[in-house]
Formats: structure tokens, C-alpha cells, sequence
């Protein structure tokens, strides 16, 4: 998507979100939903159970009406930053014997859901907004 058409996109989100802006908070928490599930497809598996499960913490929270109407998307595992980004390993003693890799599934996961999720709210939208125009 170009800059110019990205634009003229968000252009229109502003406007549909003053003319109608229940309809764009119902698409918005629809929208959440659908990253949510993908970053819980997308998390990496430890293969244990245990209670901060990285696909069992992610929550989300919608702020603001209208025009400034945004959702939070974020993890509540204290280890996501760790695993998304990598981390030293450190023994007892606090030496350094190593680094692991972050998966950096975050950002993968934005990446594929972005052309996806923003197809999706913008005809979410019209459908919205095309039932109370023609109802």
C-alpha cells in the first residue's frame, strides 16, 4: 500500500469514526479479537504447563470514543519481552555464558495480519455504516 493511498485509508477511518463512531468501536473490538487470536496462533509453546502461558496471556482494552478510539493489545506473561526479543543467560553469578535469540513472533504476526485486518475493518466499516444508510 502506498503512502498516499495509507493516507487517503486513514482519511476516511477519521471520517467514518465522527459519523459513526459506535459502529467504528463495535468494528474496532472485532478487529482486536482477530489479532488477538492470531498472536495467540503466532506465540511460541514451551511444550509445559504452567500458569503464565505466553497464547493464554494476551488482553485487550479499548480506550477512548470516536476520533480518539484506540485498543491496547498486550501481553500479561512477565516473560514475553524475553522470548519476543531474546535474552542473556547469566549463572548465579551474574556472568554472561550466552545469548538466546529472540523469536520476534510480535512483529511477524503485525506484519501478516496487517493488509488482512485493515481489508477486514474497512468493509466491517461500510457494512456498518451501509446498514444505517440503508435501514
Amino acid at each position: 500500500m502506498s503512502r498516499r493511498s495509507f493516507e487517503e485509508f486513514i482519511g476516511r477511518l477519521e471520517l467514518i469514526q465522527r459519523e459513526f463512531p459506535d459502529d467504528s468501536e463495535i468494528v474496532l473490538k472485532r478487529s482486536a479479537d482477530r489479532m488477538i487470536r492470531a498472536l495467540k496462533e503466532n506465540s511460541p509453546d514451551s511444550g509445559s504447563e504452567h500458569k503464565g502461558k505466553l497464547n493464554k496471556s494476551w488482553r485487550k482494552e479499548i480506550e477512548g470514543y470516536g476520533k480518539n478510539i484506540h485498543a491496547n493489545i498486550y501481553s500479561t506473561a512477565p516473560h514475553f519481552h524475553l522470548v519476543d526479543r531474546g535474552h542473556k543467560i547469566v549463572d548465579k553469578k551474574g556472568n554472561e555464558k550466552g545469548f538466546v535469540q529472540g523469536k520476534h513472533f510480535l512483529q511477524k504476526t503485525i506484519d501478516e495480519q496487517d493488509d488482512d485486518l485493515r481489508e477486514y475493518m474497512l468493509k466491517s466499516l461500510y457494512r456498518q455504516v451501509k446498514k444505517k444508510l440503508d435501514g
